[in-house]
């Protein structure tokens, strides 16, 4: 904790940029490589609906990238926290509910560098083969709906950003007037789409998903608690006037 106190804030956000920006990088690639139908998921129906049509999702990969991108100007130009995170514990859960689907999904490209069946292994049982049209539907509403709830929560957050529980301004226009933790909100629809739905369907992914809801329900009771302490009796009136599952 003293070495965490201990590094100035600059330090943070010069490792935060870099981390989303060579993540962004590396899809940049795609985006310039690839044509549109490759960007992101698809679905095949089945001949007797709409003709077999295969149905394209190049949105997903763009509005997961619009939050890394607002993400890194976050970095760059939040503001000075009032007050440092102080609790082991308590940056501990904020880190590994942030950062848990994405070790997840990064999980087959590192196994790959080791070597390439382990990486088709791992896919062959993460992903889901065949989607029904319904299951379709289902995973390119959940998925539209909760990162594009994201990009509007993050934009509004912008200078307030903060991955652990760190008083900066309080938010209270856009999506937070009605909810407040959207961008978890959205999360919870976005990773329901992909460990539901894109996943293959097993306990494993289904306890992933638990786990992950359970860290962000309890990483919001500890922002709760930050919040409150740094703006008292306005965020108490806040917390009246909107919604939270806990």
């Amino acid at each position: 904790m003293r070495l965490w106190l201990a590094t100035p804030d600059w330090l943070f956000r010069v490792v935060g940029v870099a981390f989303f920006v060579t993540y962004l990088w590396n899809r940049a690639q795609t985006y310039l490589t690839l044509p549109v139908s490759e960007w992101g998921p698809y679905c095949v129906f089945p001949d007797h609906i709409f003709g077999g049509m295969r149905l394209d999702m190049p949105w997903v990969p763009i509005l997961v990238d619009m939050t890394f991108l607002l993400i890194i100007l976050s970095f760059c130009f939040r503001l000075t926290t009032s007050r440092r995170a102080e609790n082991g514990w308590v940056i501990f859960v904020s880190l590994l509910a942030a950062y848990l689907p994405l070790l997840v999904f990064w999980t087959g490209p590192a196994l790959g560098w080791i070597d390439a069946d382990w990486q088709r292994t791992f896919n062959d049982f993460a992903w889901r083969k065949q989607y029904t049209w319904y299951l379709a539907f289902i995973f390119g509403t959940l998925i539209a709906v909760g990162n594009a709830l994201d990009v509007w929560g993050y934009g509004t957050l912008f200078r307030s950003f903060s991955i652990v529980p760190e008083p900066r301004a309080l938010k209270t226009t856009g999506p937070y007037r009605f909810v407040r933790h959207p961008v978890y909100l959205g999360q919870f629809m976005a990773q329901a789409a992909v460990f539901l739905i894109a996943f293959r369907p097993h306990v494993i992914w289904w306890c992933v998903y638990v786990i992950f809801v359970a860290l962000q329900l309890y990483r919001c009771k500890l922002e709760d608690r930050v919040l409150e302490k740094a703006f008292g009796q306005t965020y108490l009136d806040y917390k009246e006037k909107t919604f939270w599952f806990v």
